[in-house]
């Protein structure tokens, strides 16, 4: 007996289909062995067919979800942001110009292998965690951060969650993104030119600073 295409099973199944979201549809597509690049795409294009947009319902949600995350930012902050290769060193300043945290990168920093866009990534997630740990501290469902850094590249994470956010977009910079998402950050990465970045001189001096010599609450802006 001959395996049935993509087509005539979910032809065979589209009224379950029609009540499922995004995510249900895609866990269908696992159950049924078309989680594939190949196997997904045929499943998009057979839905289509019958009448399912499923990325237009991953965007649609994506906006809700992004919507909601800044409803819920009841909070909000500026960080500078800088990291130097030759240095081995990274430094986040706040909306002052103000050392928060400063330093050499460690051994196990999972983000940073030694070149400079590994540590203009590894600082920037820094800057996302603490954020994170900000909006715990002060008891907030979410957090907006404006990260202004000169790594004109990470501004690219700013495509992440977007309505037309297609899973792909941002390149590189989608990793930081994700991270903001995940961890209920608003997040709007700003590029600044070098000489404006108050963390660069952090990035040679000697020295160092631990996040958790700050008041954490202090650094918080009360939206309203």
């Amino acid at each position: 007996m001959s395996k049935p295409t993509t087509k005539s099973l979910v032809e065979a199944n589209i009224e379950a289909l029609r009540a499922m979201n995004h995510s249900e549809l895609f866990a269908w597509s696992r159950a049924n062995g078309l989680d594939s690049r190949a196997g997904f795409s045929a499943f998009k294009k057979a839905l289509l067919a019958s009448g399912i947009d499923y990325d237009a319902l991953r965007s649609e949600k994506r906006a809700e979800q992004a919507a909601d995350r800044e409803a819920k930012a009841t909070a909000s902050l500026i960080f500078f942001c800088d990291a130097k290769a030759r240095t081995d060193r990274f430094a986040i300043c706040n909306a002052k110009g103000e050392p928060v945290w400063h330093g050499r990168f460690f051994s196990d920093d999972r983000d940073y292998n030694g070149e400079q866009s590994s540590g203009e990534m590894a600082a920037a997630k820094k800057a996302v965690w603490l954020a994170s740990k900000i909006k715990e501290t002060i008891g907030a469902e979410a957090i907006r951060l404006t990260l202004k850094i000169d790594a004109e590249w990470l501004t690219w994470a700013n495509q992440v969650g977007k309505p037309n956010d297609d899973g792909k977009r941002g390149g590189k910079a989608r990793a930081l993104g994700e991270l903001a998402r995940k961890f209920g950050v608003v997040l709007t990465v700003e590029h600044i030119p070098g000489i404006e970045n108050p963390a660069d001189q952090y990035t040679v001096a000697t020295g160092f600073k631990k996040w958790q010599d700050n008041d954490l609450r202090a650094l918080a802006v009360t939206n309203g």
